[in-house]
């Protein structure tokens, strides 16, 4: 996972690079340093944003000005061998931020794709060849053009400003920077600005979703759904441990953690990644709750952690080879305060009281910072306290509810009211949930990847399970049962800021989930 920034300015010429590594990446994060990085582009936008890009990817940064370009790369190496960015051949420079999990890779995700790049000389029959949750920006020398964009679901965030030239970024600039001015890539759209005449061309999405109108009133094909739905995810689980080999060498087996509020979805992927994993694994299970002054609940009395503690203690005996620590991160009132107007910055622009409670309770869970309780060596529960986990990969279950029926408001939908409603989901997903957590989540210098949103996931649950399978979830419900998984099986949908209580923090109870952020 990476930060990319790149700008594109007529009114200057320069050239020179330099690199920081992570000791200079923490002073300039944590100890306000005015390091010469933060000096080298005559444009205050790009400079501002140099620390937003620097927290996603506290491995290595590199800056590169080449007469009017710009390009600033920080990285979280997750797959051997290690590769500073951006990347340069004789006819493209190439920045990327995600995980690929094409069959044929053979070391780097960025080194596989300047190679195709190289022999293909087709941008877009490239970018539209790539499997994983990714965005990328490719300088085109030999045409003169700027590509860039998303995956074709829009798993990490991607933004660009066209006014004046042209700035891209995986983050938004503070309000001090005309942030206005800048827009949110679409999922799988391929942008293409001409360096000659300033215009901007989009490629569509070759890539949409349609949910299946066929019904199977008898259910005869149940067990067969089920079962090939089970594949579906084990193989795309699997692409997404395994492909795991952190920067650090470590003798820890705790290479990923889990978003874990202990429901149907999270525990899915906890047993199927368990069952995948070799003996001694360490599985962090990232479970977050709010001391919430209006209803009085300490983040200990939040639904959510009470399910979590049952479904780890289940998970625990299914499992005995695999250690999972379940670790609850506790959010006082004071530290919701203290970092609220931060994670507002980041999810920008989402503005409502619900994008802050869903995004904070990310930010949070995603830090990893809390009380382990685990399993010990007698076999009896423990804990530790000030635990923090090492793990730089997070999975999540969203994705579920889109694919599957999840939300409260599909129950009274008819079959064709439900084929809408799935189909306008998972097309738009990227705009309503996933451009917002990438940018919170991967502020801590981790990333999250998304089992039920890999494109063969979607593909057979959009096409191949009959719609009469996904009225609350129940093709998941009974995938669940078949896996041991029957003591969550029947849990309701509950959204995470109402299983954390990260809704309506601040004492006025008559704040709606719609109404804007003052």
């Amino acid at each position: 996972m990476c930060g990319i920034l790149f700008q594109f300015n007529e009114s200057h010429n320069g050239n020179g690079s330099i690199s920081i590594d992570e000791g200079q990446i923490t002073n300039v994060l944590y100890s306000a340093s005015d390091h010469e990085i933060l000096r080298q582009s005559e444009s205050k936008v790009f400079n501002s944003l140099i620390p937003k890009i620097l927290a996603r990817g506290p491995n290595f940064a590199q800056l590169l000005i080449s007469g009017q370009f710009s390009y600033f790369s920080s990285v979280l190496s997750l797959r051997s061998p290690f590769t500073a960015q951006p990347l340069t051949s004789s006819n493209y420079i190439l920045q990327f931020n995600g995980e690929l999990y094409n069959d044929d890779i053979e070391g780097n995700d960025t080194s596989y794709i300047l190679h195709k790049l190289n022999e293909s000389q087709d941008i877009p029959s490239v970018i539209q060849g790539l499997e994983g949750e990714f965005a990328y920006i490719i300088y085109d020398k030999i045409n003169e053009k700027i590509a860039f964009g998303r995956d074709s679901t829009g798993k990490r965030s991607l933004v660009f400003n066209s006014k004046d030239g042209l700035i891209i970024s995986s983050v938004h600039p503070n309000e001090n920077f005309n942030r206005e001015s800048f827009k949110d890539c679409l999922n799988g759209v391929i942008y293409q600005y001409d360096l000659k005449t300033k215009d901007i061309i989009e490629l569509e999405n070759d890539k949409y979703y349609k949910v299946s109108s066929e019904i199977d009133d008898d259910f005869e094909n149940k067990d067969r759904r089920i079962e090939n739905l089970q594949i579906q995810l084990e193989i795309s689980i699997n692409k997404r441990i395994t492909s795991i080999q952190p920067y650090h060498t470590s003798t820890s087996n705790n290479l990923f953690s889990i978003l874990f509020s202990g429901g149907l979805d999270c525990t899915v992927l906890a047993s199927i990644a368990a069952k995948l994993s070799k003996r001694e694994t360490i599985i962090d299970l990232l479970n977050v709750g709010f001391d919430n002054p209006r209803t009085g609940l300490k983040a200990q009395e939040a639904p959510d952690r009470i399910l979590a503690r049952q479904s780890w203690r289940k998970l625990s005996k299914l499992h005995p080879e695999i250690k999972f620590n379940l670790i609850e991160i506790n959010v006082s009132y004071e530290e919701y305060v203290q970092l609220r107007p931060l994670v507002i910055e980041l999810m920008y622009p989402k503005n409502t009281e619900m994008d802050l409670s869903i995004a904070i309770a990310f930010y949070f869970a995603s830090r990893g910072r809390g009380i382990r309780y685990f399993i010990n060596e007698d076999g009896e529960e423990d804990s530790e306290s000030n635990y923090q986990s090492i793990s730089k990969v997070l999975l999540s279950g969203l994705g579920a509810d889109e694919l599957y029926g999840g939300y409260h408001k599909f129950v009274n939908k008819d079959t064709e009211g439900l084929i809408v409603e799935l189909t306008k989901q998972i097309n738009n997903i990227h705009e309503r949930n996933l451009q917002r957590d990438d940018k919170v989540i991967s502020h801590n210098g981790v990333e999250v990847r998304y089992p039920f949103l890999a494109h063969d996931v979607i593909k057979y649950s959009t096409e191949s399970i009959e719609i009469n399978y996904k009225i609350s979830k129940y093709i998941l419900r009974e995938l669940a049962v078949s896996i041991g998984l029957d003591f969550v099986s029947n849990e309701p949908k509950r959204a995470i800021q109402f299983g954390a209580k990260s809704a309506k923090m601040i004492p006025n109870g008559n704040k709606k989930g719609t109404d804007e952020l003052k």
